[in-house]
């Protein structure tokens, strides 16, 4: 059959390694060429992908490949940030709220040195899209590309369920 040979473990973590690239090389563009400022959420969406990409390149460098379970794991890591990118998106959209640290609902008193807050550190609110394309931000966009990814390494898992790669 011609899909059991395109969608081997290796294939599968050869085109999550391209797609995780391509989505790390894209907020990093928006961030250091366009200056689009990302939120501290924005920040933490990135690590899976950081790990995604390490654990795959190490694993198609190597000779041998794990193969379920590391498909597995890697899909677990990626049907979370599928959700954390959800998750930041409702806050975006205003669904619920998000954490106090970056939504500007932090607990400010009259003894805090307020200019000194303020003076090294640029915040980027964690509820306002920077950016949106067709309805979706940079968060909904990630929500998207981690559930392609998931489901990537869900359907390498079930075609080859059978084998023992």
């Amino acid at each position: 059959m011609f899909t059991m040979s395109i969608f081997t473990y290796r294939n599968s973590l050869t085109l999550s390694l391209a797609l995780a690239c391509i989505a790390i090389g894209t907020a990093l563009y928006f961030e250091h060429v366009l200056n689009y400022q990302p939120c501290a959420l924005c920040y933490e969406e990135r690590i899976p992908y950081y790990i995604l990409i390490a654990i795959s390149a190490v694993a198609l460098l190597t000779d041998r490949l794990i193969g379920k379970i590391l498909i597995i794991s890697l899909g677990v890591l990626m049907l979370f940030s599928s959700l954390y990118g959800a998750y930041h998106a409702g806050v975006e959209w205003g669904f619920w709220a998000g954490p106090a640290s970056c939504t500007g609902t932090s607990n400010i008193t009259a003894e805090m040195d307020l200019l000194a807050l303020v003076q090294d550190v640029k915040i980027v609110p964690c509820d306002i899209a920077n950016w949106r394309m067709f309805g979706l931000s940079f968060a909904g966009y990630n929500a998207i590309v981690s559930w392609v990814i998931f489901e990537l390494f869900c359907f390498a898992l079930y075609i080859n369920r059978a084998k023992k790669t």
